[in-house]
């Protein structure tokens, strides 16, 4: 009976959003601003997309097709109002939170699916409109392949996300005829691989030059992704999952990897409310982490998927006030409940394949948009036989762990032979599930520097995971060939240099190009500049600051001295901003790492240089760079701006390789 109020409770949940804005003769108000009148339908606002396009709205394709229709409609009906798709629309104003163009995902879904009563040919314009804007650095994404880490926060979840909508775009193309953009936009959904880092076999910021963003720490909430660390957003390439365990290396250090996201360390380093739910490093209660346990299906290893979806079932949700793990998010954590309840679940929306799993119950009839029904048969309790034995649709046994939507939208009874005893047969590739990439590619090759910079040499050493390729590189900034320089042992350079590796393997695709640029530098020189009081200057301000270039050209409110950076002088709780200065004497030549963490934004100069790029409007999350400074005395400013909701600031520092602590008071002096 717990079980039964845990999923009534979920269907519950999932139907509150998205509400309905138009009023029952057909008004709405736009976000134009202006009155719309369409009699012929409702329209809709509150949708959360970058939580729901995951499960919520590819349940809705099975439950109620006129909605479907209705909902991307009001979205197109907002691309003609304001020249792009719905990001997080709320009573006819766009709020422009969160990351990707995942309105595209919804429409593509769709129109994969066969749902029509929209206009296809308006869909793909508006997607295409959607993907080619400057928001949260897209317009970067287009330039190089990859957002610059030293550019935008959320640099890689930004990627990810947008390779994945991509995709979306050149499947919804491709139905459409339209053949020119859907091969300018399949090769777009690739991009994912240019911050994938072999060495770590992790996704990382990437720099400018081609460098990673350092030091790196997985547990770390960092700048560099959305409401995650990077365990979080390891696995999140669910349009080409086959090329993700190229990157590995192959499937045993996939699975390995995968299997570690269950066991790892309950951790996090930093602030981030969003992050619960956890199992190892997978967080349940946010978003990013609802398709990975799915993931085992795609590498032959269903009987983990039904292991950790039923561990999950049991542990995240609960008939109680709490009840779920994390935020509703408009109904997309209940969808993940409903839709793994079923025993089927969207990975890859747009692909038209679910994967398959234990449904909860023994019995479930689901009344489908088409007007058909389905039935959902289990030959025991789920409870006691948790895993499955066989799948059969209408009587055929299924050969796949998958089953498409047009097979369940057919309706009539999926029927799933359960048994007690975990099966540990690997699957034939020839039955995984869907993945952009066919066969097997090189993954990208790496070197094993944490570091880009040096004084007076620099020994490079490379590797790529896949065994047995061969790395050719050039520094030269010429495309590297198997004509190019072969990489046999380690090499030293004593000037700056652009590097750039490619790697071959018989039999195999070839790898992406990795460049970094490995720069000789100098040490900062210290300043002439006598030491007398410790403390900060500071100036602090009031006004409407979404980043801190806004400070500039204001009159402070007032100015002082503190014992070290902080923002215990503001006088109120939002819509405030400080400029601090103050030296600090460096005991020795090095290199030295600088960090924020700010709440919202904040930057770092030394002597006039930016080191620390923490920008814009955020929660409490670390940014960090590495500058060589010269034995003495440097200035360092500070400056901190306040949006909304919540406040902080630490400044910290550390000689490189070593853990960063908050500078202390006895090192900072005043102006």
């Amino acid at each position: 009976e717990d079980a039964k109020a845990i999923f009534y409770s979920a269907l519950y949940h999932s139907s509150i959003a998205p509400y309905t804005l138009s009023d029952v003769g057909g008004d709405y108000r736009g976000v134009d601003g202006q009155i719309h009148n369409d009699p012929s339908q409702n329209h809709y606002t509150s949708f959360s997309l970058w939580d729901t396009f995951r499960t919520w709205n590819p349940m809705m394709t099975l439950l109620d097709d006129k909605f479907v229709v209705e909902m991307i409609n009001s979205m197109l009906a907002h691309y003609e109002q304001t020249g792009e798709l719905s990001i997080w629309p709320l009573w006819g104003n766009e709020t422009g939170s969160m990351i990707g163009y995942h309105a595209v995902s919804v429409i593509a879904d769709a129109w994969m699916k066969g749902i029509r009563g929209f206009d296809g040919e308006l869909a793909l314009e508006a997607m295409i409109a959607s993907s080619n804007t400057s928001r949260k650095g897209n317009d970067l994404y287009r330039k190089f392949g990859y957002i610059p880490a030293n550019n935008k926060s959320e640099s890689v979840s930004v990627l990810l996300e947008s390779a994945y909508d991509d995709w979306c775009i050149s499947m919804m193309a491709n139905s459409l005829g339209n053949e020119k953009v859907a091969r300018e936009y399949e090769n777009r959904a690739y991009n994912y691989q240019h911050v994938f880092d072999g060495n770590t076999r992790f996704f990382r910021g990437k720099r400018g030059d081609g460098s990673w963003t350092n030091p790196f720490n997985p547990f770390e909430v960092s700048r560099d992704l959305t409401e995650a660390t990077s365990w979080q957003y390891r696995f999140f390439v669910p349009h080409d999952i086959q090329g993700l365990v190229n990157l590995f290396g192959g499937k045993e250090p996939f699975v390995e990897a995968l299997d570690s996201l269950f066991v790892a360390q309950s951790k996090v380093d930093g602030h981030a409310s969003d992050i619960t739910g956890l199992i190892g490093q997978y967080a349940h209660g946010n978003e990013p982490s609802h398709h990975m346990a799915y993931l085992y299906s795609y590498i032959g290893q269903p009987h983990k998927t039904q292991y950790w979806v039923n561990k999950l079932q049991d542990e995240m949700y609960a008939n109680s006030p709490e009840g779920i793990s994390g935020n509703e998010d408009c109904g997309q954590m209940s969808a993940w409940h409903i839709m793994s309840s079923l025993g089927f679940y969207p990975v890859c929306p747009g692909s038209n394949q679910y994967i398959l799993t234990t449904p909860r119950f023994e019995d479930i009839t689901v009344q489908l948009g088409n007007g058909k029904k389905l039935n959902i048969e289990t030959n025991k309790s789920p409870s006691e036989a948790p895993y499955i034995k066989t799948v059969s649709m209408n009587g055929v046994e299924l050969n796949t762990p998958f089953i498409t939507h047009q097979q369940l939208t057919a309706g009539g009874t999926l029927f799933f032979e359960l048994t007690d005893k975990q099966s540990n047969e690997v699957q034939n590739d020839a039955v995984l599930p869907y993945s952009l990439s066919s066969g097997s590619t090189v993954s990208v090759p790496y070197i094993t520097n944490s570091f880009n910079q040096f004084i007076e040499n620099c020994e490079i050493e490379m590797g790529v995971t896949t065994k047995g390729a061969t790395i050719y590189y050039s520094l030269d900034g010429s495309q590297p060939t198997e004509k190019s320089i072969k990489y046999e042992h380690p090499f030293v350079l004593t000037n700056s240099t652009r590097l750039k590796m490619k790697a071959f393997k018989e039999g195999y695709t070839p790898s992406k190009i990795h460049s970094v640029e490995i720069n000789q530098t100098s040490f900062l020189p210290a300043l002439n500049h006598q030491l007398q009081n410790n403390g900060v200057h500071y100036q602090y301000f009031e006004g409407q600051f979404s980043k801190v270039a806004d400070l500039e050209g204001q009159e402070p409110i007032k100015d002082g001295y503190l014992q070290n950076f902080s923002i215990s002088e503001a006088q109120q709780e939002d819509h405030f901003g400080f400029k601090f200065e103050a030296y600090i004497s460096i005991p020795e030549d090095g290199f030295y790492e600088f960090y924020t963490i700010s709440d919202d934004g904040s930057v770092l100069w030394i002597d006039g240089k930016k080191v620390v790029d923490n920008d814009g409007g955020h929660a409490a999350i670390k940014a960090s760079d590495i500058i060589a400074l010269e034995k003495g005395v440097h200035q360092l400013k500070v400056n901190y701006i306040e949006d909304y909701e919540g406040n902080s600031l630490e400044i910290g520092m550390s000689v490189q390789g070593k853990p960063g602590k908050p500078i202390k008071d006895t090192m900072l002096w005043r102006k």
